[in-house]
């Protein structure tokens, strides 16, 4: 079973995040594309944005593998300290190709409130490099950081394509600008769908 690696300061919100590489069917998959990084932003105030991922943007949960559990090789098994979930090999391949790229563009992008209960977002990549038809959805959410000063938290909580499309709400759900999104995370509000 393979361990998570994350460096560790005092707080989440200070973590360095990285995943150390791992192993999948002989390959080494290098995850130093999910290593945590920050932007600045002007929302009326400068804010640092500091991005981190979960271990879903390259793994799947056992309920979605085809095998039984019993049938998955301990190899492919990766506990991330709260978890244990599948390394996915499309799932990494497409963060490797098209994760970070996404986030960096997210002022351009559509994104929609992906759960009203709760401040989680989604973007969708519709299209491949060859014009083929793709919906990988990245999920995530803004939080304010309570230890450092304008500094806000856009944690990844999965990025995967849909198998079966967009949903209709989704497909009719208005814009949400992603400045509105990092205000109101900044100053603890909800964000109507």
């Amino acid at each position: 079973m393979l361990k998570a690696y994350r460096t560790k300061t005092e707080t989440l919100a200070d973590a360095s995040h990285q995943f150390k590489p791992v192993k999948f069917e002989g390959a080494k998959w290098d995850l130093s594309h999910l290593n945590a990084f920050t932007f600045k932003r002007d929302v009326g105030f400068e804010v640092n944005v500091l991005v981190i991922f979960s271990s879903h943007c390259f793994t799947h949960s056992f309920r979605w593998d085809t095998r039984q559990r019993s049938e998955i090789p301990a190899e492919e098994i990766y506990h991330d300290g709260r978890e244990e979930r599948v390394l996915d090999k499309v799932r990494y391949e497409l963060s490797c190709r098209l994760l970070k790229p996404i986030l960096l563009t997210l002022d351009q992008r559509r994104i929609v409130v992906a759960n009203e209960s709760s401040r989680n977002f989604m973007t969708v990549e519709v299209k491949n490099e060859d014009d083929s038809e793709l919906n990988y959805a990245v999920f995530f959410d803004v939080e304010k950081d309570q230890n450092r000063r304008k500094r806000l938290i856009l944690r990844v909580q999965s990025a995967y394509c849909l198998a079966n499309g967009l949903t209709k709400r989704q497909k009719e759900a208005k814009k949400v600008n992603l400045n509105v999104i990092l205000k109101a995370a900044y100053e603890g509000r909800g964000i109507r769908p």
